[in-house]
């Protein structure tokens, strides 16, 4: 197997971008394909059989860079569409939920999750961390308005604040550790700290990468070229905010974007 192949990343939309960032820090030499499916978001709200279709179409396209591994950065894809593209795919796939879920079951007492009502209702997290930890106690929440409010940019204002107190005072005081179910969340840190003061919150995008990282140190080998590790972003819809907030959420700035048609 050559390891200097891609990785390829697929999201929704612009949110698994922070997946990106977590990779790019974690894994700075790794060549990084990203496709999100701008035209066609969000998913959240979709039937389980139009994600899973939908997910599949973007492995497809994917698999044209000849990648070395495939990372649904999408927790609702990852939620409903998981199984189909492993089974699919020529190489391995790695969604967002089991890294998260692995870190949620080591913690001692109730755990809140958050997320978009697909994989809210798809119970996937649940079924995750229960798989590890059988008497977990586990408090979902489904959080809709939080993914606009991030693409609007509000990260570190009192309404995107006062909304996150309403959501989150609906879980237990007793729950201290909550995984941010939607890789749109990490962004809205500033407020989400400020919601709910003391809690430790579990980035998707982080413990993703390090997954990513064990699979390469394990198996699948990492890039050997000494070069740093080219990022090529594909979309399927090119709004006119989309570079502003897509470098909002990866962190630097979003230059060239191809778009293709799924």
């Amino acid at each position: 197997m050559n390891s200097n192949r891609p990785i390829g990343v697929f999201d929704s939309g612009i949110g698994g971008l922070t997946v990106v960032h977590a990779l790019r820090r974690l894994l700075p030499g790794e060549s990084l394909v990203y496709l999100g499916d701008t035209a066609r978001v969000p998913y959240g709200t979709k039937s389980h059989a139009t994600i899973e279709r939908y997910t599949l179409q973007a492995g497809a396209i994917l698999q044209r860079y000849d990648p070395k591994l495939l990372v649904i950065a999408c927790n609702t894809a990852s939620a409903h569409g998981l199984p189909a593209l492993q089974a699919a795919a020529t190489c391995p796939v790695l969604g967002v939920i089991e890294p998260g879920a692995e870190l949620a079951a080591k913690v001692q007492g109730p755990v809140g999750v958050m997320g978009t009502l697909a994989t809210v209702q798809s119970g996937a997290y649940e079924t995750a961390i229960r798989r590890r930890m059988p008497g977990a106690e586990i408090h979902s929440l489904a959080c809709p308005l939080l993914v606009s409010l991030a693409e609007e940019g509000w990260l570190d204002d009192p309404i995107t604040t006062e909304i996150c107190q309403r959501y989150l005072k609906q879980l237990p005081d007793a729950v201290k550790t909550i995984v941010l179910g939607c890789t749109h969340y990490p962004v809205l840190r500033p407020s989400l700290d400020r919601a709910r003061p003391g809690t430790t919150w579990i980035d998707s995008g982080d413990v993703t990468a390090r997954a990513v990282d064990a699979l390469l140190e394990n198996s699948l080998g990492y890039r050997t070229e000494s070069s740093a590790g080219p990022l090529r972003v594909l979309f399927t819809d090119a709004g006119t905010r989309l570079k502003e907030v897509g470098s909002r959420f990866l962190g630097e700035s979003l230059e060239a974007v191809e778009l293709v048609e799924l």
